[in-house]
């Protein structure tokens, strides 16, 4: 079973995150991707997604981006699922295109090369959970009373306003063939002040 390290090879101030990446309830083994970076968890998967455009990532570094939450986010799945279909050059124009505030753009991913980060992979054992046996000490216990007073879900739900919140198919802005599509989105999204 390989230990967690306790310092980076890297010199001066660090910070450290944990990940897990899977776990086998039947041999009670989980497997954790341990960070050590100078910057914070945020800073290293902004980092990660950076070198992923415009480098290639370790293995390591592209488990800890498929373990990570960022994969939830609906552009980030969908900038994989581009750099898959149309590759990484197209999908970095695009994104140029549509931000062009320079988040992506390569003079951003050049600043943070210098951050510091090393990914180690460990295993932990985890400790036997104790089978539920169906008895229960009392009846408000199992959590099947309610008060009388309290409203339902439903009735909640039938008086509130609804608003249609317009989801952005990043996908499809990513991998249009006509530019003009793309134009426009930013256009209207960035509108120009005078």
């Amino acid at each position: 079973m390989n230990a967690r390290p306790s310092k980076p090879r890297f010199t001066g101030g660090f910070k450290t995150f944990s990940v897990s990446s899977s776990i086998n309830r039947e041999t009670r083994v989980e497997e954790r991707l341990f960070v050590f970076s100078q910057g914070s968890r945020t800073k290293v998967y902004e980092y990660l997604w950076l070198k992923l455009l415009w480098d290639e990532l370790s293995s390591l570094e592209m488990k800890l981006i498929y373990n990570s939450n960022e994969l939830k986010s609906n552009l980030k799945f969908s900038i994989l699922k581009s750099i898959n279909k149309i590759g990484k050059r197209r999908t970095r124009e695009r994104l140029q295109i549509l931000f062009p505030d320079k988040t992506y753009h390569r003079e951003r991913y050049q600043g943070f090369k210098r951050l510091d980060v090393e990914i180690y992979e460990y295993q932990r054992s985890l400790s036997k959970t104790p089978k539920f046996s169906g008895w229960i000490r009392s009846a408000s216990a199992k959590g099947s009373k309610r008060s009388l007073g309290e409203s339902s879900y439903l009735e909640a739900l039938t008086s509130t306003e609804y608003f249609e919140n317009k989801e952005i198919d990043w996908f499809y802005l990513l991998t249009v063939d006509d530019n003009s599509e793309i134009s426009q989105w930013v256009f209207q999204s960035h509108p120009e002040e005078d």
